[in-house]
């Protein structure tokens, strides 16, 4: 096959990654084409380039493919609405008890919550979870 065919099928794999957004096995592809490419222009033998094309991309598939994914798959996710009053400190208004729930106040709101632990008026407290309305807070260390 001729460099040129080659270098065209890289293009392809690139353009096919593009309209695959994410998947990354394209780019593996093109990264075999490009190497074979490589090769051809040296007129190594048609048999050996496509050796080449297949063992890069099939290393690439386990080498590049995982460390893309790792790098795109890393988004900086925004905890919103009651999601980002999970680790934030709370003041007890109400006392909570194991078997009573009581009320917190926090960025100026009061929610109902609840304990594992009695817990007086005036604590300080950690919201573990949400559930419904409901807050799951523990005493703070």
């Amino acid at each position: 096959m001729t460099w040129i065919a080659w270098f065209i099928l890289v293009f392809v794999f690139i353009i096919l990654e593009m309209a695959a957004a994410g998947t990354f096995y394209f780019l593996c592809f093109a990264t075999g084409c490009l190497l074979a490419g490589i090769f051809a222009c040296f007129d190594i033998a048609n048999p050996i380039q496509y050796g080449i094309f297949a063992i890069v991309s099939l290393i690439s598939v386990f080498t590049i493919r995982p460390l893309f994914k790792k790098i795109m798959g890393k988004k900086a996710s925004i905890d919103t609405n009651v999601d980002a009053l999970i680790g934030k400190t709370a003041i007890v208004t109400e006392p909570i008890s194991e078997l009573k729930c009581g009320f917190v106040k926090i960025d100026g709101d009061i929610w109902l919550a609840q304990a594992l632990v009695e817990i007086g008026a005036g604590e300080k407290v950690i919201i573990e979870s949400i559930s419904g309305a409901k807050l799951k807070v523990k005493k703070e260390a």
